[in-house]
């Protein structure tokens, strides 16, 4: 047996429409040089533009999105962010948290959910001051979706249609 990794690749169009655009299988784990093969696949086929990113927090994925696509914006999972307080702060102030940003996420754009976000922050940081640094300095990245319009918010701000589709695929 050994170890692999599946990429599941799906765009969505502004209108909301999916499409499966590539399903790549490495050996190992997920690396930043398995990214850049399969976007440089996905452009040798005739991938011209990306408005948006969307992915889980995998180190050096920044840095191979603003390389190929510098025009794009990245956004990280929502849903993530939101699994990582649960384990990184205690039950009631987590459960507390995740309420108030389940109300950030419908924000009306951009700037407000941050300025809300950092408030939010405030009142934890010296309990949790590492976790909540770290969360402060992604920011931008977990808002980014709400420079789109309303009616794709939902599919966008979550890896979620990804994470369904690999559940589909998998073998038990």
């Amino acid at each position: 047996i050994k170890k692999a990794v599946i990429y599941s690749i799906i765009s969505i169009d502004l209108s909301g429409k999916k499409e499966l655009c590539g399903f790549y299988s490495f050996f190992g784990s997920e690396t930043k040089e398995d990214w850049l093969v399969i976007f440089n696949d996905l452009i040798s086929r005739g991938l011209t533009r990306v408005l948006l990113v969307i992915s889980d927090d995998f180190s050096g994925l920044k840095e191979v999105i603003k390389s190929l696509f510098p025009n794009s914006s990245h956004q990280l999972c929502y849903i993530h962010m939101q699994r990582n307080i649960r384990r990184n702060m205690e039950k009631n102030e987590a459960k507390e948290f995740n309420e108030e940003l389940s109300i950030i996420r419908k924000s009306q754009n951009k700037e407000s959910a941050i300025e809300k976000f950092e408030n939010l922050c405030s009142k934890y940081k010296d309990k949790y001051k590492s976790f909540i640094k770290k969360l402060l300095l992604k920011k931008e990245l977990y808002f980014n979706f709400l420079d789109y319009p309303k009616a794709i918010r939902k599919h966008i701000y979550t890896t979620n249609i990804v994470e369904n589709f690999n559940s589909r695929i998998e073998v038990k």
